[in-house]
This record gives C-alpha cells, structure tokens and sequence, in this order.
C-alpha cells in the first residue's frame, strides 16, 4: 500500500509540472539564467579612463620606446608687431653764443677754439654749428667737432670765404662718440690767407652751438 501511495505521488508531481510547464514559463527561466551570466561577464570588465586604475608597474610595460627625433617643421608666420616700449632717459646739454661775436685771430694758420661744451663720462651725439663772417681780404676757413681728444668730425678744408656779399659761411658738424670721464665737446677751426689774399686775416665767428645728447649706447 505504502508503494501504490509513492508512485501515486510521483506521478502525480511530475503531471503536476508538466501542467504549470508552458512555453513562458521556459522563456522566463532562459531569460533570468542568461542575465545572471551576462552579470557575471560584465562584473569582469572594467572602464578605464584613468592612469592611476593601472598598477604602476603594469603601466611602464605599456609605454613604449621613445623614437627617434623628427625634423624641425617649417616655421611659422609671423606674429603681429607688439607694442613700442618706453622711451629710455636721456639728457641733452647745449651752449650757445647768443649775440656774442668772437673775433677772427690775427695771424694766419692759427687754430682757435670757437664753442666748447663740457659734459659728463658717458656716450654722446654731438651736433655743432657756426656762421664764419669774412671781412677782410679772402681766407679759407677749415673747423672740426672734437670730443675729448677725439676729432668725432674732422669737418672738410678749403671753405672759401668771399668778399660781401658772399662774405658769410655756415658750417654744420655732427658726430658720436664717448668719454670715459668728464670732458669737453669743441669746434675748433683755422683760418688760413689763400695765395690770393694778402694782408691780416679779418672777420668773426657767430652764432656758435653745440648740442650733446646723452645716449646709453652707440651703435
């Protein structure tokens, strides 16, 4: 009795399941089996999206070799031009005769001293000028721009000074150069009797300047 009453049973679970066996039934199953799997794949793999998530060690096998250098590239247009700097210091020194009028030397060939300007160490453009007046028989006037003991320039010979009215010559001197200590920039000139002259050489020099700027280099 006891094994009439087992097989019964038996039979009657499996008739059971093969009720409540359907075709949804099986697909929910596949489905809830196949995202457990993909779950378990995704777990592991990982997105890496930085460095630090790789084992120091790991990522010096990952750089490879440096390469050779490559070629210098063509280079590039040019940038546009930045704005002017600050002008430097500077100091301008200057004399000037004013109406003060310095007569010509009485003897022929002698040189003088016409303008003179005394400046500090330093380097300096020089600009110097003067009107020789002639008044006596005709001479040839000859001047240079000295800096220290240095002709900065030596001007140019054989200014013919004329009998009025072409009595009157503008001379015009320019020049650089420095001084390692205090000194002085002069014009000096010489006056000379031309073989068609005789007599005592007369006349004066005006309107006699020099300006000297003070620059911070030469070029």
């Amino acid at each position: 009795m006891d094994g009439l009453k087992g097989k019964w049973t038996a039979q009657s679970m499996a008739s059971n399941m093969r009720r409540h066996l359907s075709y949804s039934n099986i697909a929910a199953t596949l489905a809830l089996v196949f995202s457990m799997s993909a779950g378990a794949v995704a777990a592991t793999h990982y997105v890496i999206n930085s460095t630090k998530q790789i084992r120091p060690r790991v990522l010096r096998k990952l750089h490879g070799k440096t390469g050779a250098r490559g070629a210098t590239g063509a280079p590039g247009p040019r940038g546009n031009e930045g704005p002017a700097g600050a002008i430097g210091p500077s100091t301008a020194f200057n004399t000037n005769s004013g109406s003060d009028v310095l007569m010509f030397p009485s003897i022929s060939g002698a040189e003088l001293t016409v303008s003179s300007l005394s400046l500090p160490a330093g380097n300096f453009s020089v600009l110097g000028k003067l009107i020789a007046d002639n008044d006596g028989p005709i001479g040839l006037d000859s001047c240079e721009l000295i800096l220290g003991a240095t002709p900065i320039d030596p001007g140019f010979n054989g200014v013919e000074l004329g009998e009025h009215p072409a009595d009157r010559h503008s001379i015009v001197l320019s020049g650089t150069g420095s001084l390692s200590s205090p000194g002085t920039a002069k014009i000096v000139c010489r006056l000379e009797l031309n073989g068609k002259a005789a007599g005592t050489p007369a006349g004066k020099y005006v309107d006699r300047s020099i300006t000297a700027i003070q620059v911070g280099s030469l070029g």
